[in-house]
């Protein structure tokens, strides 16, 4: 059955079905399918310092610096997010866009560089754009539906966050940890398909079909989540006292 608040259908906005009086056409993956996901998270305690393998007889003032310290990580890699292409014309009925049909094989949606090519989706610094005319999709005959929904799979996503900590043995019941975390410690870009992307159309006819985002600056102070993938490098800084 359809949904028309979203869920596993999530026909709303962009999403809503080529012709409400033929659901079997809108039978593909959901939205928010991805068909792996990897999590990895780990926390290493450095060999340093007093009663560690190096520095186990090191001094008070000496295990000051080298002791207490342990790294941190956590990785995330998905598979992309599928999305559908549409045709920007009201071909099978008045009120919703029909999809758009394929000219052709199926084309990649890998990610490249500039100059846009006709199969591709591009990053918005190209100036280059897609339009109806460029082969590899063409608007339905009138009544047509298009081709399938969700058939095209959007790029990855894999992101890495790190940190370091330290703490100060002040005395045998008070510590000081002094945490240093990378947030997108790799400066990775990553982007979302033309659907999601505040950048970019799935319609044919749009001046930025095709194109994708790219969301390497971090988000304004105001702002606690980006919506367009992961935000450009953040590094932040703790002090804790414990006692």
């Amino acid at each position: 059955m359809g949904s028309s608040s979203g869920g596993g259908l999530s026909t709303t906005n962009s999403r809503t079905p080529a012709d409400t009086r033929t659901w079997r056409n809108e039978r593909a993956l959901s939205d928010f399918n991805r068909f792996h996901t990897f999590t990895a998270t780990g926390v290493y305690e450095l060999p340093f310092g007093r009663g560690k393998l190096i520095g186990r007889d090191a001094n008070t003032f000496l295990n000051h610096f080298i002791g207490g310290w342990s790294v941190s990580g956590l990785m995330t890699a998905m598979s992309g997010e599928p999305f559908s292409v549409r045709s920007g014309v009201f071909t099978s009925n008045a009120s919703h866009q029909s999809r758009a049909d394929l000219v052709g094989p199926k084309p990649s949606t890998d990610l490249k560089d500039g100059p846009a090519g006709p199969y591709v989706l591009s990053p918005s610094l190209v100036t280059d754009v897609y339009n109806f005319a460029t082969p590899g999709f063409k608007v339905p005959l009138p009544g047509g539906d298009g081709i399938g929904r969700n058939t095209f799979i959007g790029p990855v996503y894999w992101n890495v966050d790190l940190g370091i900590t330290k703490i100060f043995q002040v005395t045998e019941r008070v510590k000081i940890q002094l945490r240093a975390e990378g947030f997108n410690a790799l400066n990775h870009p990553n982007f979302d398909h033309p659907v999601n992307a505040s950048v970019g159309s799935p319609s044919i006819l749009s001046t930025v079909f095709g194109q994708s985002c790219c969301a390497t600056v971090a988000p304004p102070s105001t702002q606690t989540i980006i919506q367009t993938g992961e935000s450009g490098r953040i590094i932040q800084f703790a002090l804790k006292l414990m006692f």
